[in-house]
């Protein structure tokens, strides 16, 4: 039997032969073909610690601002008033034609102060008169004769004052 070199048997033998041989030296010669550039990880040789994966984030769809919760303010007639009510506006006290000229019986007249000029400097607790009276670093410490406020009423005095010191 003799072969044909242009036989179409032998030729698309031939062909099917040399594609599969040169199909598979690509494959072995490219390694994991499923790499892409961005996706391939280059490790420097001198480095001895393992790579961690780098894990992806979730980022939101849409970004929504930041709530920000506001502490409610302090409230002249539900906080300061009952204090001052019942340690400070007493009869013989601090009312109107009272002690020092000061009245607190009344937000207007609170403002406006005694003798001695005003009782709060709106927003700066610490240089306000009736704190230093109500602290005792004023003397006589307030209120004369009764029990001294608490940490919690002086606190709030404070911080109502630091807040603008409101008629709310």
């Amino acid at each position: 039997m003799q072969i044909n070199l242009f036989s179409s048997k032998f030729v698309i033998f031939l062909i099917i032969s040399f594609s599969l041989t040169l199909s598979f030296g690509f494959i072995i010669g490219c390694g994991d073909e499923g790499d892409s550039p961005t996706e391939m990880v280059t490790v420097d040789e001198d480095t001895t610690d393992p790579v961690e994966p780098v894990e992806p984030t979730d980022t939101p769809e849409t970004t929504d601002p930041p709530v920000v919760v506001e502490e409610p303010k302090v409230s002249y007639n539900e906080d300061i008033h009952p204090i001052l009510a019942e340690s400070c506006a007493l009869a013989g006290c601090h009312v109107a034609g009272g002690a020092g000229g000061l009245d607190l019986t009344e937000y207007d007249t609170f403002k406006v102060g005694g003798n001695r000029g005003p009782a709060f400097d709106v927003g700066n607790a610490d240089d306000s008169l009736v704190v230093k009276y109500i602290k005792g670093e004023m003397l006589p410490q307030m209120p004369i004769g009764g029990a001294p406020l608490n940490g919690e009423q002086i606190q709030l005095i404070v911080d109502w004052i630091n807040e603008g010191a409101e008629n709310n």
